[in-house]
């Protein structure tokens, strides 16, 4: 075979080696890319599906079923925390943008979540100690210095539950303002039909507030039942 057509040989079979090469690289990595979208996009809709659900029980009053509602919202916090460990876990190598952004809204998910439970388990406690506030001022003719001191930690033992009720709730109502924001970075990756809806977060954000104000107006009345004595 003559010298020339022979190296040309060659070239070309090496040519067509990085070829397939590079195809096979290609192919794997998108195999790869897409497996990982199909595993972060499962982890996603289970938590926005967790997320609309809870958002949804925000109401006026204290439910019924209160205590066992913030169970509820505590078991969904941890398995949203459980997708954020397994999320964790996988190589972000093919697509470290969505990653990164499923990880930051379930992150803010698990948050809202717990805050949520949190301001439900402290209106439960500032309801029973407003209650139980009011209901000694009403033996206010069995007055003595023991009857004062009872009132005394009373007052004090609403405070203590509406300063954590206040914390929680002002939490709570910054998360689910700042939702839209994360929602919009990850939407992008998987689509916004996946997530949950700003409109949800931002009726029950408006609901949290209005409870917000009616605790405050019921622990109000309540220390000036108390201030007269």
């Amino acid at each position: 075979m003559h010298p020339g057509l022979t190296a040309r040989t060659a070239a070309l079979g090496l040519a067509a080696l990085v070829i397939a090469s590079a195809l096979g690289y290609w192919g794997v990595n998108a195999y790869r890319k897409g497996q990982l979208q199909e595993a972060v996009t499962a982890l996603v809709k289970d938590s926005s599906e967790r997320l609309q659900a809870a958002l949804a029980v925000e109401t006026g009053a204290v439910p019924e079923n209160a205590a066992q509602m913030v169970r509820k919202l505590d078991d969904q916090a941890q398995e949203v925390d459980k997708h954020v460990i397994e999320l964790r876990g996988m190589s972000a190598f093919p697509n470290r943008g969505l990653v990164d952004a499923a990880e930051e809204y379930m992150l803010t998910v698990r948050q809202i979540l717990r805050n949520q439970a949190a301001s439900h388990r402290y209106r439960i406690q500032v309801s029973a100690s407003e209650r139980a506030l009011r209901d000694h001022m009403r033996t206010s003719n069995l007055r003595s210095g023991t009857w004062i001191q009872e009132a005394v930690r009373a007052k004090d033992r609403m405070e203590k539950d509406y300063f954590d009720y206040r914390l929680s709730v002002d939490t709570f109502g910054r998360l689910l303002e700042s939702y839209p924001a994360t929602r919009s970075k990850l939407a992008l990756q998987v689509g916004a039909g996946l997530l949950a809806d700003e409109a949800v977060a931002a009726n029950a954000r408006k609901r949290v507030l209005a409870n917000s104000r009616r605790v405050a107006a019921d622990v109000e009345r309540a220390r000036q039942l108390a201030a007269v004595r």
